[in-house]
């Protein structure tokens, strides 16, 4: 007697696997188009009548919006993409990834070498760039890069263009703001930060000190309403308006927020008709702007100048640290040794990781404890010289905001009224 199951050819009829690791590791940071992405192709798995321009027109996205998402599952180490031809890079097929193989140690990819690197990484990895890198985000992180981690930031760095600074900023921001270090969390915000076309680290400083400048103002404005929400897109584009375009600074606005304490309904748009009527007495009779307009442009101009001022502290901060290395290197020789043999130690963590805990025959742990001892040596002789430990590290004018102006809450530092001071 033979058993066999009916065969199902409606697709809708069948049930879709997925794995709960894709659940609790992978998809609570992902965008969530690129979810969408993934469960759909993954629906339509070995089905011969689907492609990235049927995705997104079944999703309502842009084909570039699952070009992006596979990009983005690539760097996560959930799918594989294979190249028919080697060089089209736009043309490829999906391999949907096993989680739970990758998780618990399946045995190397076809493109791997024995030793579990694959060819492309290998060649890669010595590069002094790229040890560097590894070896700052393994400090940062106070862990082994493992998985697709590696092939991920070369990624960045090679085929994105983006800065080893800005990736190694990307992974402090994520351990300092977020509380968060896991290579998905990290790989979902520098994709969000690549669709603001941000490249280098000076470039996502400008970003967040808007941003978090902004998002602070918006927060003192609804809560100066009675409104403990956050504004809908409509008021945001409201709030920028007053910002933006008539000039108002933080503390007009909320002067007219205070008008509102006798309606019934305070709101935006009351508030709104308030700015408006201040932005249209301020002007003369002839349409020009009247001499507080002109004080609003010249305040503008003044805010450019001290933001000049801190890029230029930043650039000097790192000049100075420079020599401070170059010093110290030619006075304590040893110190210049370690840092060489941390880069290196690095490196050789990262390859142990990828060749399963061991290299040259030097476990993961003993490597680690190596780099534990040679931070301490280093501290010792730094010390010894009337040194703080971190001497050698980026030293700052102002150690509250870092020398960009603005606190992690979003508001402007001390110092960037004092320096505001020289210009105004």
């Amino acid at each position: 007697m033979n058993f066999k199951r009916e065969k199902i050819k409606d697709i809708y009829l069948r049930d879709t696997q997925l794995e709960n690791i894709f659940i609790t590791e992978y998809m609570v940071d992902a965008e969530g188009d690129f979810i969408k992405v993934y469960l759909t192709a993954i629906m339509y798995a070995d089905s011969e009548d689907m492609s990235n321009s049927l995705i997104a027109r079944h999703l309502g996205l842009e084909e570039e919006d699952v070009l992006r998402a596979w990009n983005y599952w690539e760097k996560c180490g959930v799918i594989k993409k294979h190249y028919p031809d080697p060089q089209d890079r736009f043309h490829y097929t999906v391999e949907f990834v096993n989680l739970k193989a990758r998780l618990y140690g399946a045995a190397a990819h076809e493109d791997e070498q024995p030793d579990g690197i694959p060819e492309r990484l290998r060649k890669l990895m010595d590069d002094e760039t790229i040890r560097d890198l590894f070896s700052e985000i393994e400090g940062m992180t106070n862990r082994l890069l493992d998985g697709r981690e590696p092939e991920a930031i070369v990624s960045w760095v090679y085929d994105d263009g983006l800065s080893p600074e800005l990736i190694a900023y990307a992974y402090k921001f994520c351990i300092e703001k977020r509380g968060n270090n896991r290579f998905s969390y990290v790989s979902s915000l520098i994709n969000e930060w690549e669709k603001e076309n941000i490249k280098t680290k000076g470039d996502v400083e400008k970003f967040l000190a808007e941003t978090d400048l902004r998002h602070n103002q918006y927060k003192r404005i609804m809560r100066a309403l009675g409104f403990y929400r956050n504004p809908t897109e409509a008021e945001e584009k409201k709030m920028d308006s007053w910002f933006d375009e008539m000039d108002f600074g933080l503390e007009k606005v909320l002067e007219a927020c205070a008008k509102t304490s006798g309606i019934s309904n305070p709101n935006i748009n009351y508030v709104n008709s308030i700015l408006r009527a201040w932005h249209s007495g301020s002007r003369s009779s002839d349409g020009s702007n009247s001499h507080a307009s002109n004080a609003g442009e010249s305040n503008k101009n003044a805010i450019a100048r001290v933001k000049k001022l801190y890029e230029e502290q930043r650039r000097k901060n790192e000049e100075l640290q420079e020599e401070r290395k170059t010093a110290i290197y030619q006075s304590i020789p040893r110190i210049k040794a370690i840092d060489d043999e941390l880069r290196k130690t690095s490196l050789r963590i990262s390859r142990a990781v990828l060749t399963g805990g061991v290299e040259s025959g030097v476990s993961a742990d003993t490597l680690k404890q190596r780099i534990t001892e040679l931070n301490g040596e280093k501290a010792y002789l730094l010390t010894e010289q009337d040194l703080p430990h971190d001497y050698l590290e980026l030293q700052y004018e102002c150690k509250n905001c870092k020398d960009t102006g603005i606190l992690e809450n979003g508001e402007r530092c001390k110092c960037f009224s004092e320096k505001l001071k020289l210009f105004v």
